[in-house]
């Protein structure tokens, strides 16, 4: 069995910088799918007025758990209800998202159930915490992995 600092090592090293690498392309993958979703919706995307009608609690036993609220809009005369994507603090519930609020809603024309709230925020949030997570553990994994990849040792 060769040392650290030999092939079994060196071997050791490889398969964890692959597979750390490979987790953190497929979570930039993920970021990139949802940043597409996200930039079609807003540049494809239509604008309807909704009402929310109702409020999806996580925890219905704690006062202070996250809500999604659920609006109801309507395209072409045909009625649409759909949850936002997106989890807010339990304040909105009193300051953002009362029921009966009325709300733009930004959906596809092509199938009006994909839609989200309409505000920068909304349409972005995701896409851009994920992709920003991705890029900075990503970095810092491999700032990691080849600090501590096993050097050939010198001879003097």
């Amino acid at each position: 069995m060769q040392t650290i600092n030999g092939t079994s090592g060196k071997l050791k090293w490889l398969g964890w910088f692959v597979a750390s690498n490979l987790f953190w392309l497929v979570l930039a993958a993920l970021a990139l799918w949802l940043g597409w979703r996200s930039y079609t919706l807003s540049v494809d995307g239509e604008v309807a007025t909704g009402t929310v009608v109702r409020l999806l609690e996580e925890d219905k036993s704690s006062f202070t758990t996250d809500i999604y609220p659920i609006v109801e809009f309507q395209v072409n005369g045909q009625s649409y209800s759909v949850q936002s994507q997106n989890n807010y603090r339990w304040w909105n519930r009193y300051t953002r998202f009362p029921i009966g609020k009325q709300v733009e809603m930004r959906y596809d024309p092509a199938n009006p159930e994909k839609a989200e709230i309409n505000s920068w925020i909304d349409l972005w949030q995701e896409p851009l915490i994920l992709g920003v997570f991705t890029m900075i553990a990503a970095l810092l994994t491999n700032l990691f992995l080849f600090s501590r990849w096993p050097r050939q040792p010198t001879t003097g």
